[in-house]
Order: C-alpha cells, then sequence, then structure tokens
C-alpha cells in the first residue's frame, strides 16, 4: 500500500529536481517573483490603457450628441455658412466618425431631406467630409474652399424647423421616437421660422427629445435668440480639426486605424511572451517508465 501511494504522488507532482539543500535557489526564487509581480503590474497597466483608449474612441462623440453617437446629425448647408465654419463642421463629422456609432444625417436649407437613414454607421461620414475639407495642395488661383454640392438646390433662405422636424420623424419612423438629435448650424432662420423653432423645441423638451446644437460662427443676436429658445445647456462647444487625439473643444480624433489601441495590444502581447520566456515554468523531460 505505501509503495502504491508513493508512486501515486510522483505522478501527480510531476518530476522533480533532486537537491539537498534548497537555499541555493533563494536568489532565483526572489528574483523570479520579483519579475513576476513586475509584469503583472505592467500587463494591468496596459490592459487599462488599452480599455481606456477603446473607450476614448466610444466618447469621441461625447457632448455632442446625448447618450452618445446614435441619433441624427441635423446639418445646415444654407448658403449663409461661411467658409471659416467649414473647420468646425469637419471637426463635428470626423468626433462622429471616430465614434464608430450610428447615425443618421439631415441636410437642411429652405428644404430639408434625409441624406443619411437613421442607424447608418458613422464610416459613412466620410463622404460627406470631403465636400468641407480644402485640399491638401489647393490649385494656384483657384478657392481653396470646397464646392458647395447644395447650392444650387438651396436657394429660398434657411428653415431650421423643417430640418430638425424632418430628423425627428425619421427617428420615429424608425421606433426611436426619443433619438437624440444633433443640430449643427450658424442659426440664421428665417424670421417667420423662429416661432416654428420654438414650438419644436417646447415640443422635444414635452415629448423628452434630447437635442444639442453646435452653433457655426453665428452672429450674436441669432446665438442670443436660439439660447433663449433652446437654453444655454443645448449648446455644445464646436470642435475644429487640429491633429490627431481628442482635446475639449479644440480637437477631434481622425478616422483610420486605431493605432494607439494597435500599439497597446503589441506591448501586451510582448509582456506576456516575456512572462512566458523569464517567469515560466521549468521544463523537465518526462522519466520513462
Amino acid at each position: 500500500m505505501g509503495t502504491f501511494i508513493k508512486r501515486l504522488r510522483a505522478r501527480t507532482q510531476g518530476p522533480a529536481i533532486p537537491l539537498s539543500s534548497t537555499a541555493a535557489l533563494s536568489g532565483p526564487v526572489r528574483r523570479t517573483l520579483i519579475l513576476r509581480i513586475g509584469l503583472a503590474a505592467a500587463l494591468l497597466a496596459l490592459v487599462v490603457a488599452a480599455s481606456g483608449t477603446g473607450r476614448s474612441d466610444a466618447d469621441a462623440a461625447r457632448g455632442l450628441i446625448p447618450k452618445g453617437g446614435s441619433g441624427m446629425l441635423i446639418l445646415d448647408v444654407s448658403r449663409s455658412i461661411k467658409p471659416e465654419a467649414n473647420r468646425a463642421i469637419v471637426g463635428v463629422l470626423e468626433s462622429l466618425i471616430a465614434s464608430r456609432s450610428r447615425i443618421g444625417v439631415v441636410a437642411f436649407s429652405d428644404i430639408a431631406y434625409v441624406l443619411l437613414p437613421p442607424g447608418t454607421s458613422t464610416r459613412e461620414l466620410r463622404s460627406i467630409v470631403r465636400f468641407f475639407k480644402p485640399p491638401a495642395k489647393p490649385r494656384t488661383g483657384l478657392d481653396p474652399n470646397p464646392p458647395n454640392p447644395w447650392a444650387s438646390n438651396f436657394s429660398g433662405g434657411t428653415q431650421i424647423s423643417a430640418g430638425l422636424n424632418v430628423a425627428h420623424d425619421a427617428l420615429v419612423r424608425t421606433g426611436d421616437p426619443h433619438g437624440p438629435l444633433l443640430l449643427v448650424s450658424d442659426l440664421d432662420t428665417a424670421p417667420d421660422d423662429v416661432p416654428r423653432v420654438a414650438t419644436t423645441f417646447n415640443a422635444f423638451r414635452n415629448e423628452g427629445v434630447p437635442f444639442r446644437i453646435v452653433a457655426l460662427t453665428p452672429r450674436a443676436d441669432n446665438l442670443a435668440l436660439f439660447r433663449s429658445l433652446a437654453g444655454k445647456g443645448a449648446f455644445a462647444d464646436p470642435l475644429t480639426r487640429t491633429g490627431r487625439g481628442t482635446g475639449g473643444a479644440e480637437g477631434t480624433t481622425e478616422g483610420g486605424l486605431p493605432w494607439g489601441l494597435i500599439a497597446i495590444a503589441a506591448l501586451v502581447l510582448a509582456a506576456l511572451a516575456v512572462n512566458e520566456h523569464w517567469a515560466g515554468r521549468l521544463p523537465l523531460p518526462r522519466t520513462q517508465t
């Protein structure tokens, strides 16, 4: 019976190194322990950094559209939009693209129509950005600003209420009557449209429809008017494209590959490889029985 127990114990414990004393291994044991602790801390920091990087993409549209990057973008493409406002428009669009979410788009001036239906991937906004971003190398003697493809279609003034109502109706048809709205406009609407805008904002508040406004170089009187109609809390800071990354009211994350997240993932794999190489179990050949 004793022999059987010894054989069973040897099989379950695996091979061992015969030593007369384990004191000689105390130094390597401490070094291995310190190395494991250091690698564990590094891995934890990298995982936290990777999680934060992923969240930064998802939060790229925070402050623009309530509840994240879903709902409808209501984009003013009227002739009153100044060329210098294009930077803010590009910033908003690229921020939404970086959020990797879903959104619909309504373009409006005197009339409004659904440019992208609700639930469209924000990647599709890249096809719109090019209309507001000047070319990297503009041709000499030509207007550096991109041509407005809507100039010939909208010519009867601006009706902001039309854009708001068309966007909300699109969400209602898709079963999301409380979907958030983002109005991007210079707030220069027709005088007879002001009462309709006020009625629309009041209806949104009563129905619990969240909305935000990005004002594009507005006149002081228009800004004061819309603050009284929508409330100061409805306004989001305009984003302007200043390079990679996000930073408050200025800067937005460019669309494309998430190189930061890829680099962190590569470091995680490298740390795991180092842990396996320097702190793994000692491989021993199996004894033949």
